[in-house]
C-alpha cells in the first residue's frame, strides 16, 4: 500500500478481515521504510503484529489490542511532528535519535518530504485501526464496525 492510498475501505464499507490482515502487514513493511526512531518502529511492528495475528486467526481484533496500537500510532505522529525538519539530515542514526529531546540523544531529524510521507503512512494506519472490527462490534451485530442509523446515539427521533 502506498502512503498516498486511502485507508482500507471499500465503497460499501470496511474490508474483510483477510484484507485488513494483509493491509496491516503492508503497514508494517511501509513503516520499516520510514525514518522513525528504531524504538518507535519496533513498538509499531510489535503492536501491528498482535492485531495482524488476531485478524488472521479470529477475523476480529480485541478492543484493547486496537487501543494499544492507536496509542503507539498517535505517539509516533507526535514524534514526527516534533522532529527537527532539515533540508538534509547530517549523520542520521535513528537508533540513537530521541524525538524532541536533543539533550538526551541525537536530535530526530527528517526532511520535509520524509515528514509528509511518514505522516501519510501513520494517518492511513490510524484510519485502518479505527475501522477494524472488534469483539464488541461482533456482539452488537456490527461486524463491519458501523452502527445502524436507528441505534446511533444521536439518531433523529420520529417524535415531533
Amino acid at each position: 500500500m502506498c502512503a498516498n492510498d486511502s485507508p482500507s475501505v471499500k465503497t460499501d464499507g470496511p474490508t474483510d478481515a483477510a484484507t485488513l490482515a494483509t493491509d496491516y502487514e503492508q503497514y508494517r513493511l511501509d513503516l520499516e521504510a520510514q525514518p522513525l526512531p528504531s524504538y518507535r518502529t519496533e513498538e509499531l511492528r510489535s503492536r501491528i503484529g498482535v492485531v495482524h495475528e488476531a485478524l488472521a486467526e479470529a477475523g476480529i481484533a480485541g478492543a484493547g489490542q486496537l487501543q494499544h496500537l492507536l496509542r503507539v500510532v498517535t505517539e509516533a505522529l507526535a514524534d514526527v511532528r516534533a522532529a527537527q525538519v532539515t533540508p538534509v539530515p547530517t549523520d542520521r542514526d535513528p537508533t540513537s535519535a530521541v524525538p524532541g529531546a536533543a539533550e538526551t540523544g541525537r536530535a530526530y531529524e527528517i526532511t520535509p518530504t520524509e515528514q509528509r510521507k511518514t505522516t501519510n503512512v501513520l494517518v492511513n494506519l490510524l484510519f485502518t485501526v479505527v475501522e477494524t472490527p472488534t469483539h464488541a462490534d461482533r456482539r452488537a451485530g456490527r461486524v463491519d464496525g458501523e452502527e445502524d442509523d436507528a441505534t446511533a446515539p444521536n439518531a433523529p427521533t420520529t417524535d415531533s
